[in-house]
C-alpha cells in the first residue's frame, strides 16, 4: 500500500466520522410562561399570543435565526375600548395585517450581550431594526430577554396629533427549552 492511499483512507474515515457525529441542536422551543409587554407615558400593554423559531447557539452565531411573530389581536391595555381601538386601521389594522413579525439577519456579540439584526413588519411596512438581547442558558433551558424602542410613525401607525408619544418600547422576555 502506497502511503498516499493509506493518508487518503485515514482522512476519509475521519471525514466520515465527523460528518456523521451528533451536532449541538439549537433549535429552541418558546415555553409558555413568555412575555411581550409595550409602553410609553401614554399606553402600555402585551400581547398574550407570541409564536416564532429560535435557533441559537452563543458560540456559533453564523447558524442562528430567530422567526418570530405576534398576534395583534391579542393586546391587552386593561381597557377593553382601548384594546378594540388599537385594532382599527389607524392602529395597527389587525384585520388586514393580522401578525407583527420579525425574521433575523444577522447576529453580533456586543460584550456579555447579544445584538439581532433584521426585518420587523407591522401595519404594511417592513423596516431593518436591530435589537439587543441577552441569551442565559443552562444544559436544556435559556431565557432571552430584551428591551428596544421604535417609532410607530416609521410604521404608519397613528398620528401626530393622536395624543401619543411616538416612541414605543418594547420588552420581551423568552423562557426557552430544548
Amino acid at each position: 500500500m502506497s502511503k498516499s492511499f493509506v493518508y487518503f483512507a485515514t482522512l476519509s474515515i475521519v471525514w466520515v466520522a465527523f460528518a456523521f457525529t451528533p451536532q449541538e441542536n439549537q433549535a429552541w422551543k418558546i415555553a409558555k410562561k413568555y412575555s411581550v409587554k409595550f409602553f410609553n407615558k401614554s399606553v402600555a400593554g402585551e400581547f398574550g399570543m407570541f409564536t416564532g423559531n429560535v435557533n441559537f447557539d452563543k458560540n456559533d452565531l453564523s447558524k442562528a435565526s430567530f422567526k418570530l411573530s405576534v398576534d395583534p389581536t391579542s393586546v391587552n391595555t386593561g381597557n377593553a375600548m382601548q384594546n378594540g381601538h388599537i385594532q382599527q386601521k389607524d392602529w395597527l389594522d389587525s384585520k388586514a395585517f393580522p401578525s407583527i413579525d420579525f425574521t433575523s439577519t444577522s447576529f453580533e456579540k456586543n460584550g456579555e450581550s447579544y445584538r439581532v439584526v433584521g426585518e420587523m413588519q407591522m401595519h404594511g411596512v417592513k423596516r431593518t431594526i436591530k435589537i439587543p438581547f441577552s441569551f442565559n442558558d443552562e444544559k436544556k433551558k435559556a431565557l432571552l430577554n430584551s428591551t428596544f424602542s421604535f417609532n410607530r410613525f416609521d410604521y404608519g401607525i397613528g398620528n401626530p396629533k393622536d395624543g401619543v408619544d411616538s416612541v414605543l418600547t418594547i420588552e420581551v422576555t423568552l423562557p426557552l427549552k430544548k
